[in-house]
């Protein structure tokens, strides 16, 4: 009977020992490296056909929709820190269009744009915009002018900022911070004259240390 328990003594105590197994460790590291972004976007509306056909036109000027194809241009901002957006345009010149070059140069001021926040930054809130309606459009300059300001916060991806700029021309009567001529008074005065015209609008999105 010794012998016996004995033997399944040596059993359990091999078994525990083949159980009992060696273990080892080893490390992984990992370094993540957050590079910045900065990411101007145009969703839609990168060319603009403005017509003025009519004396109503060349007296009270255009807008989107009408006298203004589409009026409208949609942009995002991809930031990974805050921001700020400046916008500059050459005057218009002449060229060789279907309608044949025009004469003269039509200074920028006469063309205007306004914004609307349509992201989860907001104006007044994480942002600001001085221009926020047909009203206060801004007349647009050949060196850079700030679009939208920083306020609060307005690092995100294109659902926190996103913007419809809304474009006129040859507004005088409505709006103040554009050229106060009309476009007939500076036509008849020898400024430019009928035929086609264009100019490059730039956005310059920065980055705010």
């Amino acid at each position: 009977m010794k012998r016996i328990v004995f033997t399944l003594g040596l059993l359990f105590a091999m078994q525990a020992m083949l159980f009992a197994q060696l273990t080892d460790q080893e490390t992984v590291i990992f370094n993540a490296h957050l590079l910045k972004t900065f990411n101007l976007n145009v969703v839609n509306g990168a060319t603009q056909d403005i017509t003025f056909t009519t004396a109503a036109d060349y007296n009270n000027g255009v807008i989107e929709g009408a006298g203004i194809n589409t009026g409208t241009t949609d942009i995002t901002v991809e930031a990974t820190g805050n921001w700020n957006l400046q916008i500059s345009a050459p005057d218009f010149t002449p060229y060789a269009g279907p309608n044949g070059a025009g004469t003269g140069t039509i200074p920028i001021d006469n063309l205007g744009v306004w914004l609307v926040a349509t992201g989860a930054h907001q104006f007044g809130t994480e942002i600001s915009c001085s221009y926020v309606s047909l009203a206060t459009a801004l007349g647009m300059d050949n060196a850079n002018q700030l679009l939208i300001g920083l306020l609060t916060e307005n690092a995100g991806d294109v659902s926190d900022n996103a913007f419809t700029m809304h474009w006129q021309m040859g507004q005088a009567v409505a709006c103040p911070l554009m050229n106060q001529l009309t476009m007939f008074d500076q036509l008849s005065s020898g400024v430019f004259g009928p035929g086609d015209f264009t100019t490059t609008a730039t956005l310059t999105l920065t980055e705010i240390p």
